[in-house]
């Protein structure tokens, strides 16, 4: 979708080419609408409204109190006024901003947002989330990244739709959303916090983007034009991307996911990116957000990283390395399932089952238990030998770091090690006194 600054006046008839362009099927749907109370999400929030009597859709307000500004809780009384005003219905929700660490207010609020938009819309079933981004926005983000060094693939800047989530005002210019609104006589409060230079985004535009376009007026098609490129590469990028992430196995641990090192070696950065993020959405249903330079310390840990290395590419996201292949994997599942009894029926350890049945209808407890194993742990294979030290076991059985976490013992109650199933002989029955015990996985 073209992101050029529409020469003509706005009118909300002309998002239907938007929305005609993505699919979006208007009649018996339902909107949410992001609304701080601004602008620009006054125009959306008004267009949308106008739109739906038109063509029988339903839209809901959404408005986000972050709690950052004194002026917070009069701006979320303006937005319910406003909705009341407009017929609309309207879903309030706060935020504790005390509760943030380690990242930046902006980037805390933008997540906290987001999160907030995502819930709300499940709770009244919206089946599209709208958010009011305007041609100036992708403007002063395309020359925000340019300021940073920012690669091709970054430039791409706002997306006209991602998931659910749309922008439909991407297209127009702040001057003409602001010339409708006027011709509306529609009220909107102005955030003191767009004149606050110690954001970059501010000081940009205040500053450099200002002067750009006193110097050139067609300093913002310029920009977008750079976004459209970019967003061009970014499709042709993941077409590839998505042939290689064919690639990608669910792995033996259920949670996880494998991908080939050769084949992402042999990746162009940015193709390589996109196949790592496209296999985290599609296992996960989320990528997450990964910089610059911690995408290039992952490369080259793919690159020259040793088996049984681990790369933490997310909070959420750790990346073992084994023999020819990458183990995605959440934290949680570096450690293996508690202990556990050996009950008589049947008992799941994992990914393991265990079936333990007896001839003997009066038997009580097995008096056997499952754990994982742990360090210095070792069995005797025969009464008369010598003890042979699991770990050994687990390395000529060529299991991975995360499998020998998951990998049961079956042990008596005074913690002696009596059964490796799968890697010790028998390997998948074993007779102990009156008990029969299967294991399969």
């Amino acid at each position: 979708m073209s992101l050029t600054p529409n020469s003509s006046k706005y009118h909300p008839a002309l998002l239907e080419t938007f929305f005609s362009r993505l699919g979006v099927r208007l009649p018996g749907s339902h909107l949410l609408v992001a609304y701080s109370g601004g602008l620009d999400s006054t125009v959306l929030a008004a267009s949308m409204a106008e739109l739906a009597h038109r063509h029988d859709f339903d839209v809901t307000l959404a408005h986000v109190n972050h709690h950052l500004r004194a002026e917070a809780d009069r701006e979320e009384a303006f937005c319910r006024d406003f909705a009341a005003g407009m017929g609309l219905p309207i879903r309030r929700v706060s935020l504790d901003p005390t509760g943030r660490s380690g990242e930046s207010i902006e980037a805390w609020a933008r997540r906290e947002r987001y999160a907030a938009l995502e819930r709300i819309a499940g709770e009244v079933d919206a089946r599209w989330i709208l958010t009011a981004h305007h041609a100036d926005d992708q403007a002063e983000t395309v020359l925000m990244r340019l300021s940073q060094q920012a690669p091709l693939l970054s430039l791409a800047g706002i997306r006209p739709s991602r998931g659910r989530l749309l922008r439909p005002l991407l297209p127009f210019t702040k001057r003409q959303l602001r010339r409708w609104a006027v011709a509306q006589g529609l009220k909107w409060v102005d955030d003191p916090s767009n004149n606050d230079t110690s954001f970059l985004r501010n000081r940009l535009r205040h500053g450099m983007l200002k002067r750009m376009v006193a110097g050139d007026p067609t300093t913002v098609a310029t920009l977008l034009g750079l976004a459209r490129m970019a967003q061009s590469y970014e499709t042709q990028c993941a077409q590839i991307a998505k042939e290689f992430m064919g690639q990608a196995r669910a792995g033996a641990l259920t949670g996880t996911f494998t991908l080939p090192t050769g084949s992402l070696l042999a990746l162009e950065d940015d193709i390589f990116k996109l196949t790592v993020r496209g296999c985290l959405q599609r296992y996960w249903g989320s990528a997450g957000q990964v910089s610059g330079h911690h995408w290039q310390n992952f490369r080259q840990f793919v690159r020259v990283g040793r088996v049984g290395k681990v790369f933490d590419l997310l909070p959420a996201v750790r990346v073992l390395m084994d023999r020819g292949e990458l183990i995605f994997y959440p934290p949680e599942r570096e450690s293996g399932p508690e202990q556990c009894s050996l009950k008589i029926g049947r008992t799941q350890w994992g990914s393991h089952n265990f079936q333990v049945v007896s001839e003997d209808s009066q038997a009580g407890l097995t008096g056997l238990y499952l754990r994982p194993w742990r360090a210095g742990d070792r069995v005797r294979f025969r009464p008369e030998g010598r003890p042979k030290r699991i770990s050994d076991i687990f390395i000529n059985a060529q299991l991975n770091r995360l499998e020998k976490n998951h990998w049961p013992l079956v042990v008596t109650a005074r913690d002696e090690i009596i059964w490796v199933p799968g890697l010790m002989n028998p390997r998948s029955i074993m007779q102990v006194d009156r008990w029969s015990v299967t294991w399969r996985r």
